[in-house]
């Protein structure tokens, strides 16, 4: 086993993970054990690390958003308060706790590693007066992984290849995007990374391939209750991500394409149909001196599992885009701005949906960031323009809503 050599791969695959993020989202990844570790122990290293992050932030309100106030605003509800618009309120959910091990020294230059991400989005302990300080946890990621050389494979609940990159948030970071042109999600499921490019290549190229489980709501279900994605194709999704940070622009490129397969079934005729969800993604980001861009787009039917088409579930199309532009005036002090869209199919939207359906939805998010360290702050403005097909008493009519947040958010990331 010679040392030297399994220690540069080691090295270099660690490095990747950060630099091509979409893996490990840019938290931080443990660090090998150095050569005379190596060399002096011929069994397995056992590396741990507890990491994750601290997000708290409090803000005030005009109006109400889906799918919930806070940290979780998406759009703005058809519904809008016409008196006592005022709201203040705080959120800590968006706290995030990742446990980390990775073994090495493994037979035949393997290395194996295991992640469990959670945090504290999943409900409410209880009802009453104290429930809103009394969050649950839940799982994000749970995963174990092999990786040697150039190719790593994952198999358990993971980001799916569509999630390329997120927005530049404090506290909205990883959330509130799949209202306005983000897509994508943490699915189980068989996932393979293969680094395409030379060791010393200034250009960086990685093949994503995933197979995952399928989901799907909405419908009728059939007698035993399956959910209709589980019966059909599962999903699966192919990605290429390229990036160069050898010059004095950085830039990143990403392309992912998405399909499954749902089988729906009839009650009235007792069969079932075929709805096929397909997407295409393109994105990118670009860094030149204190300027930042970064944008993705999408096109996709059938893909609200995937956050796509405003999140309503039917036989949809619809498209969506984001970006976002970024300027640091130092190391510590940056502005940014934000803007996104999702926009679906109006008549496959009316058709798909009973009662009030979204039929588009708007963002726009500036955000003042202080960085000291691991610590951010940020002043952040979240505003959501909603255009609603509302019905009532048998009557629909187009509605126009909008809502604004403005919050002020920390977070600690360790």
């Amino acid at each position: 086993m010679k040392t030297k050599t399994i220690v540069k791969t080691i090295l270099i695959l660690l490095l990747s993970s950060r630099s091509l993020a979409q893996i490990d989202l840019n938290f931080p990844v443990i660090k090998a054990p150095d050569s005379t570790a190596l060399r002096n122990n011929d069994n397995p290293i056992i590396k741990t690390s507890l990491n994750g992050i601290i997000t708290a932030s409090g803000f005030y309100q005009d109006g109400t958003f889906g799918m919930g106030d806070g940290a979780i605003t998406m759009w703005a509800n058809p519904i809008q308060p016409k008196e006592k618009q005022n709201q203040f309120g705080g959120d800590l959910r968006k706290t995030w706790i990742i446990l980390k091990a990775t073994a090495f020294n493994l037979p035949d230059n393997w290395t194996a590693t295991g992640r469990v991400e959670l945090d504290f989005l999943g409900g409410m302990a209880g009802q009453g007066g104290f429930a809103d300080e009394n969050p649950t946890p839940r799982l994000r990621i749970g995963y174990v992984e092999l990786y040697k050389n150039s190719t790593r494979i994952r198999i358990g609940q993971a980001w799916t290849p569509m999630v390329a990159n997120f927005p530049v948030s404090v506290t909205h970071f990883a959330m509130g995007y799949g209202a306005a042109g983000g897509i994508g999600f943490r699915n189980p499921g068989l996932f393979l990374y293969q680094n395409l490019n030379r060791k010393n290549a200034n250009t960086k190229w990685r093949l994503d391939a995933a197979v995952f489980r399928g989901s799907w709501t909405g419908g009728a279900g059939e007698p035993g209750g399956r959910d209709a994605g589980e019966i059909g194709i599962p999903q699966s999704e192919v990605g290429l991500f390229l990036e160069n940070n050898t010059k004095k622009i950085k830039w990143e490129i990403n392309a992912v394409a998405h399909y499954d397969e749902k089988e729906i079934y009839n009650v009235a005729t007792e069969t079932y149909s075929t709805l096929r969800g397909r997407a295409v993604q393109i994105g990118t980001k670009v860094t030149y001196e204190k300027f930042s861009l970064q944008a993705n787009s999408y096109w996709g039917q059938a893909i609200a599992q995937s956050w796509g088409n405003l999140l309503q579930f039917g036989d949809i199309q619809g498209n969506g885009a984001w970006g976002q532009i970024g300027y640091k005036f130092n190391k510590r002090l940056s502005t940014w701005f934000m803007y996104g869209y999702d926009n679906p199919n109006d008549r496959d939207v009316v058709e798909a949906i009973q009662g009030n359906s979204r039929l588009k939805n708007q963002i726009y998010v500036p955000m003042i960031k202080y960085d000291l360290g691991p610590l951010s702050l940020a002043l952040e403005w979240f505003r959501a323009e909603t255009k609603w097909n509302v019905v009532s008493n048998g009557m629909t009519t187009i509605k126009n809503t909008s809502a604004n947040q403005l919050a002020l958010g920390a977070n600690f990331i360790f």
